[in-house]
This record gives structure tokens, C-alpha cells and sequence, in this order.
């Protein structure tokens, strides 16, 4: 009698067990889309005799206590999932350099005819015609709009490029520029990663390893990792317990269920006055900084170099390239008033008035009568602040460009077709380093880092995605697999169904013998 109870108990937990098995099944294919989802599998034993019966045979088979499961398991990929946040670090880097100097390429890009060079082509037409016709009202006048609107367009760009800059990084000295940025935003973002993972930790400290609840946990752990991996190069210990210690750069960011600190954004100029009060050399060349700290107390003041790839990183370098190109383009506005200006100016040039209805050549103060300036002169002329001299903007203002030149200083009203100034302005486009040249110079220098980014970060993009595949092959649900273990689960739980419905059924007899 008592070989039927243990029969019947060995039955018993054969269908508990295989339905937990089928359970865990199931919970594979509803999660086999799952961002982040690790496949679970069960782990079963004998039940274990806690006393020897040693080479009695039939003891041994009549104390058998049947199946269990010891734990739920979980796969996973430790060293693959360690490489692949690194690509993912490096992944995020490239990409934002991308965006970077795609900006800067949509910056320049010629739209609907409003690009820097549609105004340096319709500035130079306007010399041609201009020179070909110096004494014309209409070709001055159309001469001092051409030179207007290639001033304005390169206005645009390098206000574009600010806006862009401000975006990322801020202006390097408001806090509200600086609280509405690309880089603050996304230091936020980490931090509220920070306190996930540390939450997670708390969590899986509690946890008993192998269960449902501790695979889902670590599941959540590895999601986490993967999302601080974006931000920078940080660096995870996972303990004995899955629980992990995060650290960046040699700094204890989260170590046991507690945030040692967070990652916050100053301006520029806070970390200046910072370096001033402290006597520190100030090496600082973006407009924002990193720090790290806890409770309002700042631990590592400037982290920017420490941030050299990551999401973190690419937006830090971003600052640089908007930099680079500004000063590029600063160079060509530069170059261009020099150009012009000196032409205007020089010794020998002579601009055409006419006062009541007397015309005369003039050279009287053309040294003020440069074309292109800035509000506050002629000196330190960039992308942002080039613009035509008020001068020509007056009534009749066009008079004083200087269409004339007699380097003997014996101007003849009737020689100015034959002694023309703009032609020197004209010739300055056959120039080996012309105006056009030097800007050529810096599209191509954009094209080049545009194909070179865009191609580095499809490369990385395509590495990412092989380890993503490698990791799901050795992680992800298989519904073959699964079809699989779920028709042996299923035969298995049915052969336990009808083991126990037999052993019922002699025991039922058994009672009624009994009677």
C-alpha cells in the first residue's frame, strides 16, 4: 500500500513540476519580442533521499520521492554582453559625430538659392558687370546689394552654427542655454539611469538567485548597462549576487543599491570663475563642462576630457567642430573684407560723384569708405558681424564705391572705362588662393568629414548589429526550440496524468476490496 502512496506522490509532482516547465515555455514565446528578454529554462533533479539505504534495491526504489525543479535558468552571454556595450559606446559616439557634421553640411547646403556660394557667384557676376559699365548707377547699385547679400548669407550660416552649438552645448555662459541643451538633458537622462540601477541593485540583493523574479531582474540590470553604455566609456563589476558596481573613468559612480554621485553640466564661464578662485590653470574649450558630486558638493570639477567617446563625448565634441568651421568661415569673411577693402581704398582709387548734375572723380576720405565693415569697425571682421558699410546704404551712397583708379593721382572723368578699379576687384576670382578657392576649401573639408563620419559610423552600426544577432542566437527564444521542449513537457505531463490516474484507480478498487 504504502509502494502506491509513493507512487502516487512521485505522479503528483511530476505533473506540478512539467506544468511549471510548461509555464516557463509559454513565458518564452509571449516574451520572444521583447527588448531585452533573456530565454529561461528549468532545471530538474531527482528529489534527494535524505537517508542512506545504502545497496538495498528495493528500499531505495520504494523511498524514491520523484522530480523537482531546483532552479530556473537563465541564459546569458557575460563576455559578449561586456564587448558589446563597449561597441555600443563607441556606437553612440560616431553616431552623434555624424549628426554633427551633418548640421554642418545642411548649414552650407544651397537651398532655394540662399547659399554662400549662389551670393559669392551673383557678388562676382555683379564686379563683371560692374566693371564692364563702372560709370552706370544701376551696376553700382546692384554691386552694393550683391556685396549686401553676401554679407547677410554668411550671417545666416554662422548663426545657424550658434543655434546649432547652443543647442548641444549652450552658449557657455547663460544657465538657461545651458538647462535647455542637448548635453544637460542627457546628463539627466544618465542620472536617472544611475538611480534605475541602483534600484535594480537594492532589488536583486533580495532576491533569490534562480527564480523568475531574480531572471527578470537581471534581465532589467542588462537593459539598464546596455542604455548607460550609450552615455560613456563606464565600467560594470557584477557581483557574486548580480548586483553590479558601476564605475567611470576610476570614480565610484554606483556601488550596492546607493548612487555615490551624479553627473551635472556647468557653463563655461561658472568653471572659469571656478579656476580664477581656486588659482587653477583654466584649459577648458567648450562651452560646457562636466562634473560629478553628490548633495550639491562637486567632487571632480571638469570631466570633458575623461568623456571621450559615448553619447556624451560626441556632444562634447561637437562644440569643437561648430568651433572649427566658425572659424574657417570667420577666415573667408575676414579675407573678403581685406580683399575688397584694400581694392577700395588703395592709393590710386577714385569713386564718381555727381552733385547738381556736376560729376567729378574723388578720392576725398575714401579711406572711410571701405565696403565692408562691422558695427564696431573695421577690425576683428567675422561670419557673424560682416556687413556692408552704412555708407553705401545712404541715399546715393553707391557714389563713393570707388569705380576709378589713376595710380599716377591724375583722374580724367573721361578715362574711368579704361582706368577701371573693378577690374582689380575682378581678377581677385582668377587668384590661385581666390576667394572661391578658400571656399571651396572649406566644403570640401566639411564633404570629407561627412563621408569619413558617416562611413565610420555605418561600419560601427554594422558591428553593433552582428553582435546584437550573436547575442540573441545565444540568448533569444527559439520557437523551434520551444515548440520543442513544450511537446516534451506536454508528453511528459500526460504520461504523469496517466500514471497518477492508474495508481487512483487501483487504490480505489483496493478501498472497495476492503469493504
Amino acid at each position: 500500500m504504502s509502494n502506491l502512496f509513493s507512487t502516487l506522490h512521485i505522479a503528483g509532482t511530476a505533473l506540478n513540476v512539467n506544468q511549471s516547465a510548461i509555464n516557463i515555455v509559454s513565458n518564452n514565446i509571449a516574451n520572444m519580442n521583447t527588448e531585452g528578454y533573456h530565454k529561461q529554462k528549468v532545471n530538474l533533479s531527482a528529489i534527494n533521499i535524505d537517508t542512506p539505504i545504502f545497496n538495498n534495491v528495493n528500499a531505495q526504489i520504494n523511498t524514491n520521492l520523484g522530480v523537482e525543479i531546483t532552479s530556473v535558468g537563465r541564459y546569458t552571454t557575460t563576455f559578449l554582453n561586456s564587448y558589446y556595450n563597449d561597441q555600443i559606446t563607441e556606437q553612440s559616439y560616431l553616431n552623434e559625430q555624424k549628426n554633427t557634421v551633418t548640421n554642418i553640411a545642411n548649414v552650407f547646403d544651397d537651398l532655394e538659392g540662399q547659399g554662400l556660394d549662389t551670393a559669392l557667384q551673383a557678388f562676382y557676376e555683379a564686379i563683371n558687370n560692374f566693371s564692364k559699365s563702372p560709370n552706370d548707377l544701376n551696376t553700382r547699385r546692384a554691386f552694393i546689394e550683391a556685396a549686401s547679400a553676401l554679407a547677410k548669407s554668411m550671417n545666416k550660416i554662422a548663426k545657424n552654427l550658434d543655434d546649432i552649438e547652443k543647442n548641444n552645448v549652450g552658449d557657455g555662459t547663460n544657465q538657461h542655454s545651458l538647462n535647455n541643451s542637448k548635453i544637460k538633458t542627457t546628463a539627466d537622462s544618465l542620472n536617472r539611469s544611475l538611480d534605475e540601477l541602483a534600484s535594480v541593485n537594492k532589488m536583486l540583493a533580495n532576491s533569490q538567485t534562480g527564480t523568475l523574479e531574480n531572471n527578470t531582474l537581471l534581465d532589467k540590470r542588462d537593459t539598464i548597462l546596455k542604455e548607460i553604455s550609450q552615455y560613456g566609456d563606464f565600467k560594470s563589476d557584477i557581483q557574486s549576487d548580480g548586483t553590479v558596481k558601476l564605475s567611470f573613468s576610476g570614480i565610484k559612480v554606483v556601488s550596492g543599491n546607493g548612487v555615490e554621485g551624479y553627473f551635472g553640466v556647468q557653463t563655461a564661464l561658472q568653471y572659469d570663475e571656478y579656476c580664477q578662485n581656486n588659482n587653477i590653470e583654466n584649459t577648458n574649450n567648450n562651452n560646457a563642462v562636466i562634473t560629478f558630486g553628490k548633495d550639491e558638493e562637486i567632487d571632480y570639477q571638469n570631466l570633458n576630457q575623461k568623456f571621450d567617446t559615448g553619447l556624451i563625448g560626441g556632444i562634447l565634441d561637437s562644440g569643437n567642430s561648430y568651433e572649427s568651421t566658425k572659424a574657417d568661415l570667420d577666415n573667408l569673411a575676414q579675407k573678403i573684407a581685406d580683399t575688397f577693402n584694400e581694392i577700395q581704398t588703395r592709393e590710386g582709387a577714385y569713386y564718381i560723384e555727381t552733385t547738381n548734375g556736376n560729376t567729378r572723380l574723388s578720392n576725398e576720405n575714401i579711406e572711410d569708405y571701405k565696403i565692408f565693415t562691422t558695427d564696431e569697425g573695421y577690425n576683428n571682421i567675422t561670419a557673424e558681424n560682416i556687413s556692408i558699410n552704412p555708407i553705401f546704404l545712404e541715399e546715393d551712397g553707391y557714389q563713393k564705391l570707388a569705380a576709378a583708379y589713376f595710380p599716377d593721382n591724375n583722374p580724367d572723368i573721361n578715362a574711368v572705362g579704361n582706368s577701371n578699379n573693378t577690374i582689380e576687384m575682378l581678377n581677385t576670382r582668377n587668384q590661385a588662393d581666390s576667394i572661391e578657392t578658400t571656399y571651396n576649401g572649406i566644403v570640401g573639408k566639411i564633404t570629407a568629414a561627412y563621408e569619413s563620419k558617416t562611413n565610420e559610423s555605418t561600419m560601427q552600426d554594422s558591428v553593433v548589429q552582428t553582435l546584437d544577432n550573436k547575442i540573441n542566437e545565444q540568448t533569444g527564444v527559439n520557437l523551434n526550440e520551444e515548440l520543442t521542449d513544450l511537446i516534451r513537457f506536454q508528453n511528459a505531463f500526460t504520461a504523469s496524468a496517466r500514471v497518477f490516474s492508474v495508481c487512483n484507480n487501483v487504490l480505489d478498487t483496493l478501498v472497495h476490496l476492503g469493504e
